[in-house]
C-alpha cells in the first residue's frame, strides 16, 4: 500500500479511507496490456537495440513479424488520449523503421562497395594491360618459380570492406553470406 495523508488530521496512513483520500505517493508506474508490453520489449531487443549496437544483419526482416507489430503499435497510439505516450508509441514505431532501413541501407551500402571494386578491377586490368601477351624471346640465365595464393573473392572483398579480422576470432559469418548473397547476384563466384 501506499503512504498517504489525511486533509483532516494531516497524520499519515498506510491504507486508503475516507478521511485519507490523497495520495503522497510521487512514484506511480503506467500500467499497459500485456500485448503493448511485449510488443514494445520486442521492438526494443529486436529492432533499436540491435540498430544502436550497429548489428544490422541481426535485424528481423520478415514482413509478417514487422506488421504484427507495426498493427499493434498503430493501435495503441489511435486508442491513447495522453499525448506525451502517444508520443513515445510513435517513436518506438518510429525506431522499428529506422532498424528496418538501418539493415537495408547496410546491405545496399556493401553492395555498392562491391561493385566500386569491380569497376576498379576491370579499370586496372585495361590500363595494366592483361590482356597483352608477351612472348619469351630468349632464356639466358637461372629461373626461379614463385607460388603466388589467390584469395577466394568472397574473402578479398570482406577483407577489403571490413578489415582483416582479429587473431582467432575468424570472418563473421552473416557478413560472408551478404558479401555471397551480392556477388552471385552479379554473376560472380564468390568461391573461384
Amino acid at each position: 500500500m501506499s503512504k498517504s495523508k489525511s486533509l483532516i488530521t494531516s497524520s499519515q496512513n498506510t491504507s486508503k479511507s475516507m478521511i485519507n483520500p490523497v495520495s503522497n505517493s510521487s512514484q506511480q508506474e503506467l500500467q499497459f496490456g500485456a500485448e503493448l508490453t511485449t510488443t514494445l520489449n520486442r521492438i526494443e531487443t529486436d529492432y533499436v537495440y540491435k540498430m544502436s549496437k550497429r548489428n544490422f544483419m541481426t535485424i528481423p526482416d520478415t514482413v509478417p513479424a514487422f506488421m504484427a507489430l507495426n498493427d499493434i503499435m498503430l493501435n495503441a497510439i489511435a486508442k491513447q488520449k495522453n499525448t506525451n505516450l502517444r508520443l513515445l508509441f510513435q517513436i518506438a514505431r518510429d525506431g522499428m523503421d529506422g532498424a528496418l532501413n538501418s539493415r537495408k541501407l547496410f546491405s545496399d551500402n556493401a553492395e555498392l562497395d562491391i561493385r566500386v571494386l569491380m569497376l576498379n578491377k576491370k579499370n586496372d586490368d585495361i590500363i595494366s594491360g592483361k590482356n597483352e601477351v608477351k612472348a619469351i624471346g630468349s632464356t639466358t640465365g637461372q629461373f626461379s618459380i614463385t607460388k603466388t595464393f589467390k584469395l577466394a573473392p568472397l574473402y578479398s572483398y570482406y577483407i577489403y570492406l571490413y578489415g582483416m579480422p582479429a587473431y582467432g576470432v575468424g570472418f563473421d559469418a552473416t557478413k560472408l553470406s551478404l558479401l555471397a548473397t551480392i556477388l552471385n547476384k552479379y554473376g560472380v563466384n564468390p568461391y573461384k
